[in-house]
């Protein structure tokens, strides 16, 4: 089996048909398809019985309702193939989606293939493209991992290939408590172990912003938190890993930068849901002091002070460009 497509699925009913018929309808030779319905209430798991019926290389996965973490892992505990790919049941991809990913592979087994995406909101589809890239160097692909980091791309897993070897030789899973920022993370560790990447620019996904409700779009309430989990899961990780101390401190460096701009994230979900100016202050600054809880240098209070009134007129690149020269 060379690859093991993961969808996981809840309240997808309006477009998991889409989703598994754009994987179907086209040459997918040794690929198995393994669709999990997280105690989804709609006519969802009804859709995956009648695929998984009518198609032998689907697989199909029951489950209570756990998360968009325990619904991977679930795919990740009976995948057989060399290579894993994920997949959202609100996404669909491109005809050649396949043959892409085959053409990358057979010049070389790289341990991580990413590719570039399309994102549509129905109306119109608004591509992200990522520049070629190849390496088998430490050194390259370490710096590429920081760049990537920084720039929000490490963050997504339905824009990459994994090695399956990989994720077993590390017991790698997406961590069971988180329902945000669970992809980061599991992106960030699986990446430290990798010796060979390789990016393709071929637009061979498309990103559905359509369905609020999908498994792995819910709004959370406790966000806090889950931030928390996630950078202590992180520090952790890299703290008892093998890179060099000089390498840590990149990692920490990048993160501290990727928490910079989760205050600005925050205070635009504040004023998104009219907080009064008072209470604004109290949950950005509470905020920063829990992050900083974990032994991070930023974000600083004052920065946390001051963010509100930028992020109000939209000045999120100048915030960007505060951020990155405060963690350098």
């Amino acid at each position: 089996m060379k690859l093991s497509v993961i969808i996981p699925v809840y309240k997808a009913e309006i477009t998991l048909r889409r989703c598994l018929d754009s994987l179907l309808n086209q040459p997918h030779n040794d690929t198995e398809i393994i669709v999990i319905n997280d105690g989804s209430p709609d006519s969802s798991g009804e859709i995956c019985k009648e695929y998984a019926e009518k198609y032998d290389e689907i697989r199909y996965i029951e489950k209570e309702n756990g998360g968009v973490s325990t619904a991977r892992n679930a795919g990740l505990d009976i995948a057989r193939g060399e290579y894993v790919v994920f997949v959202d049941s609100d996404d669909w991809v491109y005809d050649n989606f396949f043959s892409v990913i085959e053409k990358a592979l057979e010049k070389n087994d790289w341990d991580l293939l990413q590719f570039s995406q399309n994102y549509t909101d129905g109306k119109e589809a608004k591509p992200r493209i990522l520049p070629d890239f190849e390496s088998c160097e430490h050194n390259v692909i370490f710096e590429h991992i920081i760049e990537h980091m920084c720039r929000k791309h490490i963050n997504k897993p339905i824009d990459k290939v994994y090695k399956r070897s990989l994720i077993e030789k590390n017991h790698l899973r997406f961590h069971p408590e988180l329902n945000v920022g669970e992809d980061r993370t599991f992106n960030i560790v699986f990446a430290l172990d990798i010796k060979k990447w390789c990016i393709v620019s071929d637009l061979i996904y498309y990103v559905s912003l359509e369905n609020g409700e999908s498994l792995s779009r819910q709004k959370r309430n406790d966000l806090d938190d889950q931030i928390r989990i996630a950078e202590e899961y992180l520090f952790e990780i890299i703290e008892n890993s093998e890179l060099t101390q000089a390498e840590k401190a990149l990692l920490v460096q990048a993160i501290q930068f990727d928490n910079m701009r989760a205050v600005y994230t925050k205070a635009k979900y504040l004023h998104r849901n009219g907080t009064g100016y008072f209470k604004r202050l109290k949950e950005l600054n509470d905020y920063c002091k829990q992050v900083n809880k974990n032994k991070f240098t930023y974000p600083p209070g004052k920065f946390c002070t001051l963010i509100s009134l930028p992020v109000k007129f939209r000045l999120t690149p100048v915030l960007d460009a505060m951020a990155w020269v405060l963690t350098r």
